[in-house]
């Protein structure tokens, strides 16, 4: 009987251990948003990170952004909308902050959370760069060429480095794309109770040229975000600290 029971014990054990070995919320799916003049290949060693997480993830890579007609943020906002599925975390990234926030005008009943990373979030009514200081915004204008429609960046390491002080030459630096300037003059739109009770966490970058710590502290308290991490990079923490930043976002998505 001893023996037996003793069987039994380390059986459950066994059981124990194995469940609790596996992610907590295995059936979402973490959603990358990325900010503008980069693609989905911005994501590439983070998703790597996040191989092993039980986790789907997808990006969106530029989806509405390149069309031959000047982009629109609703249109993206509605397109992002129709390619994510049930119960997603939306992992938004600088101006990634605008579209998350326009996508709860659309699909809220698809969004569980909003993890902002170095993100813009403006308020309903408010254009996407509203709240960018000077300093903000003399930072981004020595990294591209405002052109009458479009937005271009310069070239990459000219980019990078002015954006995020932690990237260096040797990294591996994303591609480049231009960008309408019609994404930046539209107005958010969705309603404001619906945003309010999706849970929020914001991770501030540190050292950020193009949208100082001040700027992000104005986000972080105007929408009253309380879980809050910071990662000591630039502008860009996937290219220059991927595995730092999947670690933040990891512990984020299991905390509750």
């Amino acid at each position: 009987m001893s023996e037996h029971f003793n069987m039994k014990n380390l059986f459950l054990i066994f059981l124990l251990i194995s469940c609790s070995a596996v992610p907590k919320k295995p059936n979402q799916t973490i959603v990358l948003i990325q900010g503008v003049h980069v693609d989905g290949g911005v994501w590439t060693e983070l998703k790597k990170s996040f191989k092993e997480s039980g986790f789907n993830i997808m990006d969106l890579n530029r989806i509405g952004r390149d069309s031959e007609d000047p982009a629109s943020l609703g249109k993206i906002a509605g397109m992002s909308c129709q390619q994510i599925p049930q119960k997603s975390i939306l992992v938004a990234h600088s101006y990634g902050g605008a579209i998350a926030n326009q996508m709860t005008g659309l699909c809220p009943e698809k969004v569980s959370r909003i993890i902002y990373v170095s993100a813009i979030v403006p308020l309903k009514n408010e254009k996407p760069f509203d709240l960018m200081n000077k300093t903000d915004q003399r930072n981004y204008s020595r990294v591209v060429t405002f052109g009458k429609f479009k937005i271009v960046p310069k070239d990459a390491l000219t980019y990078f480095k002015g954006t995020d002080p932690l990237i260096k030459s040797d990294h591996k630096l994303p591609d480049l794309h231009s960008e309408w300037i019609s994404l930046i003059s539209e107005d958010l739109n969705y309603d404001e109770n619906l945003f309010q009770g999706i849970p929020k966490s914001y991770i501030y970058t540190k050292n950020d040229p193009v949208l100082s710590l001040t700027t992000q502290f104005q986000y972080t308290s105007r929408t009253k975000i309380k879980d809050v991490t910071g990662i000591a990079t630039g502008h860009y923490p996937m290219v220059s600290n991927p595995k730092k930043l999947s670690e933040i976002i990891f512990k984020i998505v299991n905390k509750n």
